[in-house]
């Protein structure tokens, strides 16, 4: 023990004596050690850059299909869903969506008239004009009153002859209920036309008619 503790004595005083030496080799070591890290971080970004050059990706097709179910959190593959159209207003039984039964694809990509031979209007150069000299507040529907609805509109769908006479007529905007729907075919009998026109002459043409009932002033 004695003589460890004169070791250590020793040592102590021979670095108080050479600590001018000792700095330097210090200072040696430290450039030493930053200069070794510095060239290692060096080697290993040059092995790297190779790696990547000399290796070959290629573009893999990855079928979902093949996929365990189990894997992406079910038991069994998703059964396909039909696309479905929303239609604004409709139910589930359909009852009040718009009729477009008159509405003929072929027809409308020839020559652009209805299945009765009626052009549609927005085809024409003029559509047909609905002449109303009486008040629709008339034909406002009671039970509606009832319900305190102030307002209702119902778009027909009419057959307009050449001398402006009414052939038919349709709703296509879908139910309304509370008897709008009865009042708008009943008062549509009184309206009178100024036939539709192409290129100067009268033409027979289906014309969408939209008629608002509505209480307020």
């Amino acid at each position: 023990m004695n003589r460890f503790v004169e070791l250590l004595v020793k040592f102590k005083s021979s670095i108080k004596q050479n600590k001018e030496r000792v700095f330097h080799i210090c200072l040696a070591g430290s450039l030493f050690i930053h200069t070794a890290t510095y060239a290692g971080y060096r080697i290993s970004q040059l092995r790297g850059d190779e790696v990547v050059e000399d290796s070959a990706f290629e573009d893999v097709d990855v079928n979902f299909e093949e996929i365990p179910p189990e894997l992406i959190g079910g038991t069994s593959s998703p059964a396909p869903i039909e696309k479905q159209e929303w239609v604004e207003g409709s139910n589930k039984d359909k009852a009040d969506e718009p009729d477009n039964s008159d509405i003929n694809p072929n027809q409308l990509s020839g020559n652009g008239t209805d299945k009765d031979g009626y052009l549609f209007s927005f085809n024409g150069d003029k559509m047909p004009t609905a002449i109303i000299d009486f008040d629709l507040k008339e034909y406002f529907p009671p039970q509606a009153k009832a319900a305190n609805i102030m307002e209702k509109q119902v778009v027909l769908l009419v057959q307009v002859n050449e001398d402006g006479s009414l052939q038919s007529a349709k709703i296509v905007s879908g139910r309304a209920g509370y008897g709008f729907d009865e009042a708008a075919l009943k008062l549509i009998k009184r309206v009178r036309f100024s036939p539709g026109y192409v290129q100067g002459q009268p033409k027979k043409m289906a014309h969408r008619l939209p008629i608002t009932f509505s209480l307020e002033d």
